[in-house]
């Protein structure tokens, strides 16, 4: 009665592993700011966002469709990508 017990445990274990293992390999590392719309600049295209006074500019270059206003609370998703690297 143990033994099947065990090999369950082991199977559930080794399949938590494995899972957890596909989301580090997964890639970068995503984000998210949540905030009201500030500015919206279609043709620069990009977006400011304010969270408690802290505002952060998006690039929405690559987006088709963005449909915000100024005023509108969003959820910004976003990856921190490197452009240059200076010494």
């Amino acid at each position: 009665m143990r033994k099947p017990t065990v090999v369950v445990l082991a199977t559930v274990l080794a399949v938590v592993a494995f899972l957890a293992g596909l989301s580090i390999a997964s890639g970068q590392k995503q984000y998210q700011f949540t905030g009201i719309v500030t500015e919206l600049d279609a043709k620069a295209k990009i977006i400011s966002v304010d969270k408690a006074g802290e505002v952060w500019e998006f690039s929405t270059q690559g987006m088709k469709n963005v449909k915000v206003n100024k005023g509108d609370k969003v959820t910004v998703y976003y990856q921190m990508v490197a452009k240059k690297i200076e010494k």
